[in-house]
């Protein structure tokens, strides 16, 4: 959808919406990864305000650029930011005649602006003139906003009510909102741009962040750990039939879903490095680190109480399909094939057969 019309200024106006990636997700492609915004666009300034409530209280200006970047098979618009280190905006069209008639007014914003950019003026709100924040009247209110707006990329906070989701949803946020509390007053939210699109936090508060969210994973990874134990303990099943099930898919989880994002953006090299990472990581700092913790304990004496349990089986399992991984790599010159992964798939349902008859064996 898109409107024309002319300001009070008597200037063209262009009024669409566009999907903007987040600075904030730029490597995830679900429903955070782009937001939809109205965008009115003149050859003074650039404007867009997100589809949500009080959009007046997220609206974003936009800067005088020299160049924008276009796919036409995406319907892609990079708008490429004046200023060295900062990021690009990314625009995407929903057809082909908004894209068309956003590229023309994205244009003719450059020319106009051009002796400005040349002054090194990088935003025109910031001359001291009078600027117009107002938006045309088939989009929402004309008003006049203030400058200093709240959030100009806002997004739901943890305990922000499902109003749009469906009942078992609804159930789901009130069985867990004492957990979402907590988490959304443990966990300071660095997610908040001011008008011209930079972060309003500082990078103590993203340390701060990130330092909470490793505390809340290990949390997390604890009870999920003793809550499986006991569940297994209450349905008679062995320890270990959880642990190389349901235990190592949960733990497993954050690397799959990195991977396949990373696989869905065509980074295959990045999705494979990132899976033997993460168990590099688990064979040497997840078993060496509790390793060296206990032996510290307790003087460095050896460690005599650790079972075999078919771990000596596993390790030789796991070798060997390392093996036929490089074979295959090494085979097709590091081409990646659908039926490798149907072979790896099957393999793992193999493996699982194979260890949990393992341990009923031995039980009986």
């Amino acid at each position: 959808d898109k409107h024309r019309n002319k300001t009070s200024q008597g200037e063209q106006e262009l009024g669409c919406f566009l999907f903007q990636r987040s600075i904030f997700y730029k490597a995830y492609l679900g429903s955070h990864a782009f937001q939809l915004r109205w965008f009115s666009i003149t050859p003074r300034r650039i404007l867009s305000i997100p589809n949500r409530h009080e959009p007046h209280k997220h609206m974003m200006v936009y800067p005088l650029f020299d160049e924008i970047q276009v796919d036409q098979k995406r319907l892609i618009l990079n708008i490429v930011h004046p200023v060295q280190g900062k990021r690009d905006f990314t625009l995407m069209a929903p057809s082909r005649a908004v894209f068309d008639a956003a590229v023309h007014a994205l244009k003719d914003y450059m020319l106009c602006q051009r002796s400005l950019r040349l002054k090194g003026t990088t935003y025109i709100d910031e001359l001291g003139e009078d600027f117009d924040y107002s938006f045309d009247s088939n989009a929402c209110d004309s008003e006049k906003i203030c400058a200093h707006d709240i959030d100009a990329d806002p997004h739901d906070d943890l305990i922000d009510f499902p109003s749009n989701g469906n009942k078992l949803e609804i159930i789901f946020w009130i069985l867990l909102y004492p957990l979402r509390f907590v988490m959304h007053y443990t966990l300071p939210d660095v997610r908040h741009l001011n008008r011209h699109g930079d972060a309003t936090k500082s990078v103590g508060y993203a340390y701060i962040s990130t330092i909470m969210c490793l505390i809340w994973l290990i949390a997390g990874s604890y009870a999920m750990v003793a809550s499986l134990e006991a569940v297994a303990a209450l349905m008679g099943v062995p320890e270990s039939v959880v642990g190389f099930t349901v235990s190592a898919a949960g733990t497993s989880l954050p690397a799959y879903v990195a991977s396949r994002i990373s696989a869905e953006k065509g980074f295959g090299n990045q999705a494979v490095a990132n899976i033997f990472g993460s168990n590099t990581f688990n064979i040497c700092v997840g078993l060496g680190l509790p390793w060296l913790i206990y032996t510290v304990g307790i003087g460095f004496k050896p460690y005599h109480e650790l079972e075999n349990d078919h771990i000596l089986e596993s390790i030789l399992i796991m070798a060997g399909v390392l093996l036929i991984f490089l074979v295959l790599m090494v085979s097709t010159n590091f081409v990646l094939l659908k039926w490798h992964a149907d072979l790896f798939i099957f393999l793992y349902i193999l493996y699982i057969a194979f260890a949990i008859g393992q341990v009923f064996t031995n039980v009986a």
